[in-house]
Formats: structure tokens, C-alpha cells, sequence
């Protein structure tokens, strides 16, 4: 996918393969970055950051100008590789949604990744991947948050809306960059089949409050998304959402 090039803000859609427990998928952060330097949203599973930083260096911005990190939500997908990023970054800061500060910094635990949620999840993996699987959920990590975001946020770099949209997580954000008419939309919009759906069921607690949450959305002028979980989907994105938010 080639970047977006006008107004001085750019904006890369990366693409990193996974292979979790013998299945094949792929997962999508965004970079974006301008004379201010680079802003990651997201940032892969545990154990991805080779991958990530090759990415980056892909698109053509040296991974030591990344400055700020953006996490949409608190799943283990979204922020594996936050520590290592800190480490190769000088003076990187963490972004999160005040909800979602609790959970990050190990106050309590993961909404989904609670000890008992992990132990059924490894003991139903063929046994041969048992010992792997307890590694990596082990591997989940939890750092301080630097900034914390609220609804209608607007960021003094890159033109970013924070709009909050819980249900799949209580702090869930999309970031809305109005000079690209550009949603990064989390997990609260998926692609299946070369269609935009809404946040999966099976993955979301809230499931009410997460297609309330799909009303805010037809608010914004959003021309494309960038899903997490299938990649770019558009032109005309807003008629897509408003048939999902009315339906």
C-alpha cells in the first residue's frame, strides 16, 4: 500500500505476519509521521519487534524517530512489542485512554488475559503447544502510560482526533486524521471477505456499548479505515459505517 503523501502528514499502513498457535493471519499498525517525527499506533504481539522495526525501516522512517506510541486498546496483539520499542526509541512516549491506564500498568489484570481465561486457553492447544503458548502469554507485557487520552482529544502532532469507542475494551479509541479524511479504526472495524464489519463478538465484552459505539463514527467525513484485522478498506467508508451503525 503506498503512503499518503499530501499535507505533510504521512501515513503508512504496515503489515506484520503471524503465526499464533499454527494459524496464519496478519495484523496492521499505522505510521505516521511529519517534521514533528513518528508516531506508531499499535504495536504487534509479543515477540514481532524484528518484524516491526523492518516494517518501519520499510516505509521509510529510521526507527529511532519514532517518538510516540499510541495503543488503541489493551489486547496482548496490539501491545507486545511496547517495552522493546522503549528500549531502541529515545524518549518515546505511551499513549492510552485513561480507561485503559489500570490495565497496562498491571494494576489489575488484562480484561481478557486473566490467569484463569489463560490457563483454559492453553490446556484446549494440542499439547505439543502447550509449554510454547504459557511462554508467550507470560511474555504479555505491562509499562507506564506517559499521556493519557479522552474523547474528542485533539493531538498537537499529525491532526489526530481521539474518538472513544468502548465495548470491545473500556478505553477503546479510533484515531480520526482529518487531513487524510482517515479513520485507524482498532478493533472496532474489521474486514472480512472485502467487507467492513463491525467489533467481533466472540472478542468483545460490551457488546451493546461497542455498536453504540459505532454511532459516533458516522459523525466523521471518513473516506478510508484501517482495520487491524484485515487492512485497508474504502473509498466512500462512511456509507459503509452508517449501514453498520443503523443496522
Amino acid at each position: 500500500m503506498p503512503c499518503y503523501m499530501e499535507n505533510q502528514v504521512k501515513i503508512q499502513m504496515l503489515t506484520l505476519d503471524v503465526d499464533m498457535f499454527g494459524v496464519q493471519s496478519k495484523v496492521h499498525p499505522t505510521l505516521i509521521w511529519d517534521q514533528t517525527g513518528a508516531t506508531l499506533v499499535d504495536a504487534g504481539f509479543p515477540g514481532q519487534f524484528e518484524q516491526l522495526m523492518q516494517a518501519v525501516t520499510k516505509a521509510g522512517v529510521p526507527f529511532t524517530q519514532i517518538k510516540r506510541v499510541i495503543i488503541t486498546h489493551q489486547d496482548w496483539d496490539h501491545i507486545g512489542t511496547v517495552p522493546a520499542i522503549a528500549l531502541a526509541s529515545n524518549e518515546v512516549k505511551i499513549y492510552a485512554h485513561s480507561n485503559e491506564k489500570p490495565y497496562l500498568e498491571g494494576a489489575i489484570p488484562y480484561l481478557k488475559m486473566t490467569p484463569e481465561k489463560i490457563a483454559v486457553r492453553v490446556q484446549s492447544l494440542p499439547e505439543a503447544m502447550r509449554a510454547k503458548a504459557a511462554a508467550i502469554f507470560e511474555s504479555i507485557p505491562t509499562f507506564s502510560i506517559d499521556q493519557v487520552l479522552a474523547d474528542g482529544d485533539k493531538l498537537p502532532f499529525h491532526e489526530i482526533e481521539i474518538i472513544h469507542t468502548p465495548g470491545h475494551t473500556p478505553g477503546h479509541v479510533c484515531l480520526y486524521v482529518k487531513s487524510h479524511r482517515l479513520l485507524i479504526a482498532g478493533d472496532q472495524l474489521r474486514i472480512e471477505n472485502d467487507c467492513l464489519v463491525g467489533p467481533a463478538e466472540m472478542y468483545t465484552p460490551d457488546m451493546p456499548t461497542a455498536l453504540q459505539s459505532l454511532k459516533k463514527l458516522v459523525a466523521y467525513d471518513i473516506e478510508h479505515v484501517i482495520c487491524y484485522h484485515g487492512g485497508m478498506y474504502g473509498p466512500k467508508a462512511s456509507i459503509r459505517i452508517a449501514e453498520l451503525a443503523n443496522t
